[in-house]
């Protein structure tokens, strides 16, 4: 039993457009600023001064095959949904607007087997931190 403060990957989950996504292994998110501002004046002593800008934020995830197909329907790159990242009592990522960059399946042709997929998202407008 872990401590109730032990940060874990224990009810995760992803959405997309309101279907929960079966048999994700992780996720992963990287708020970023996509700029910042740089300058020197006479004030700041011959150091630059830094203010952020645009704030930007892409995600990745992957899951095991499911027979139910729903991710292989709703990761087409280009595609744009309401995507929600997860996990109980840690911080999770709300993207009103996701853009699906990628969508790869990996498969082992001699043992005829799915073996999982990956996705990359990148926000698309204003995102929360849940």
């Amino acid at each position: 039993m872990s401590s109730t403060s032990t940060l874990t990957g224990r009810g995760g989950s992803f959405s997309a457009d309101g279907t929960a996504i079966a048999r994700i292994t992780q996720w992963s998110a990287n708020p970023t600023l996509a700029t910042s501002n740089e300058w020197g004046d006479s004030d700041s002593g011959g150091f630059t001064n830094r203010s952020a800008g645009r704030k930007d934020c892409t995600f990745n995830s992957e899951g095991k095959y499911d027979s139910g197909g729903s991710s292989y329907t709703l990761f087409e790159p280009e595609d744009v949904v309401l995507a929600i990242l997860g996990t109980t009592g840690t911080p999770g990522f709300n993207f009103p607007r996701a853009l699906c960059n990628d969508f790869n399946i990996s498969v082992n042709v001699d043992s005829e087997e799915v073996i999982g997929w990956t996705t990359s998202f990148g926000a698309d407008g204003a995102y929360t931190r849940t």
